[in-house]
C-alpha cells in the first residue's frame, strides 16, 4: 500500500503476532501493542501512524499497484486508474474491455478480471473505502481539460534537468497519458541522452513526434 515503515519484514512480524490479518487491518493496527515490541519507539510509531493515514489520500494508481494484482506494474496501474471514475467500475469490465485499454494484454486483462470477480476482493475494497481510502479517480476529473489532454507520451534517455518520474508526473498532471513502449498509439517521444532503441523504433514508425525536454515543457506552458 506504499506505506513508509511498513515493509515486508514488519508486515510478516505483525501477521505472525496476530496484529495483522488482512489489508484493511493495516488501518486498525493496535499501536499500543506495537509499542511493546522491540525496536518500536514512540517516534517510529508516530511516523508509522502518519504514513498509514497519508496512504488514504494516495492517487488511485498507487492503490491499484499496492493491491498486488498479478502482472500489474506501475505503468499498467496508471492505465487502469485512467480507465475508470471509481475503482469498483472494473466489476463491469469484460476481458475484451480490459484488452482494449492501452498496453493491456491477455495476461494483465485476465489477472484484473479475476481480481474484480472475486467477492472477497470486492468486500475488501468496499471496507477500505469505508475506512477512508480514495477509490475515486479524482485526478482524472481534474486533468480532463489539461494542455496535454488526449495525448500520449513516452520518455527515454537521460533528460537534461528532469528525472523521468518528474516528467511523467508533469505530463499526467496536464492530462497526458504515459505509454510503456513505442507503438502507433504514441504521440510524443521525449528524448534525452542515450535514448537507445526506443528512439530508433520511433524513427522507423514515422508517426511519432520526437521532441526534447525543452519542447515538452513548451507544450505544457502552451495555452
Amino acid at each position: 500500500m506504499d506505506i513508509r515503515g511498513l515493509g515486508d519484514a514488519n508486515i510478516r512480524k505483525f501477521y505472525e503476532l496476530g496484529l495483522l490479518k488482512d489489508v484493511p487491518g493495516i488501518y486498525k493496527l493496535n499501536f499500543r501493542k506495537i509499542g511493546e515490541l522491540e525496536g518500536f519507539g514512540q517516534k517510529s510509531i508516530d511516523n508509522l501512524q502518519q504514513a498509514i493515514e497519508n496512504s488514504k489520500k494516495q492517487p488511485l494508481h498507487r492503490l491499484i499497484f499496492g493491491l498486488g494484482i498479478r502482472f500489474i506494474g506501475e505503468t499498467s496501474a496508471k492505465t487502469l486508474a485512467n480507465a475508470v471514475d471509481h475503482l469498483l467500475d472494473f466489476k463491469k469490465f469484460s476481458l475484451e474491455d480490459l484488452q482494449n485499454l492501452e498496453d493491456v494484454g491477455p495476461k494483465v486483462a485476465g489477472s484484473v478480471h479475476h481480481f474484480f470477480n472475486n467477492k472477497e476482493n470486492i468486500a475488501m475494497l468496499e471496507e477500505l473505502e469505508k475506512i477512508g481510502l480514495q477509490l475515486k479517480n479524482e485526478k482524472k476529473q481534474h486533468v480532463a481539460d489539461g494542455n496535454l489532454s488526449g495525448q500520449t507520451f513516452l520518455f527515454t534517455g537521460t533528460l537534461p534537468t528532469l528525472k523521468r518520474s518528474e516528467a511523467e508526473s508533469m505530463a499526467e498532471a496536464n492530462g497526458g497519458q504515459i505509454l510503456s513502449g513505442v507503438s502507433a498509439k504514441l504521440n510524443y517521444l521525449v528524448v534525452g541522452e542515450d535514448a537507445g532503441s526506443k528512439l530508433d523504433k520511433a524513427k522507423k514508425l514515422n508517426t511519432v513526434k520526437i521532441i526534447s525536454e525543452g519542447e515538452f515543457l513548451k507544450l505544457i506552458r502552451k495555452t
